[in-house]
């Protein structure tokens, strides 16, 4: 019965230790996986920020004001997603704006990822996104009111 109890009270410190190496690695898993999963909807944010844009560009009846639809789409659909974006660079390519061509937008966002303290992590991340639409064939389309 004595080597029995002397067997226990061996065992009561490896339960403590394995914890205290366990629990750091699920911790630096955990905050990774909440990171990537950060990036990732800012990502898909973007992406419908240049849907909303190029969706406002392509009903419009002249270039110019797709160009202005585009710009204010996307700035409010970023705004109403939460995107820490201060000065996002959108591109609107309207060079085949006639019926039948096409229209893109372009958004490039540099978010802050500064609440997610991970050592080694960087402080920002740039994403970017295109999307393109048609411009049905049968519309009216202008050139600059010409």
């Amino acid at each position: 019965m004595g080597d029995r109890r002397r067997r226990v009270r061996g065992d009561e410190g490896q339960a403590i230790a394995e914890l205290v190496i366990v629990a750091p690695v699920l911790l630096i898993i955990i905050v990774l996986m909440v990171a990537l999963g950060r990036v990732d909807s800012a990502q898909g944010d973007v992406e419908s920020a240049a849907r909303a844009g190029v969706q406002a560009a392509v009903v419009q009846a002249d270039a110019a004001e797709a160009q202005s639809q585009a710009v204010a789409a996307v700035s409010s659909t970023l705004a109403g997603a939460g995107l820490t974006c201060p000065s996002p660079q959108i591109t609107t390519d309207t060079s085949n704006f006639v019926a039948g061509g096409n229209v893109s937008v372009s958004v490039t966002c540099v978010t802050s990822l500064a609440d997610v303290s991970v050592p080694g992590m960087p402080g920002s991340k740039t994403l970017s996104a295109t999307s393109v639409a048609p411009i049905d064939q049968f519309r009216t389309v202008t050139n600059g009111g010409t």
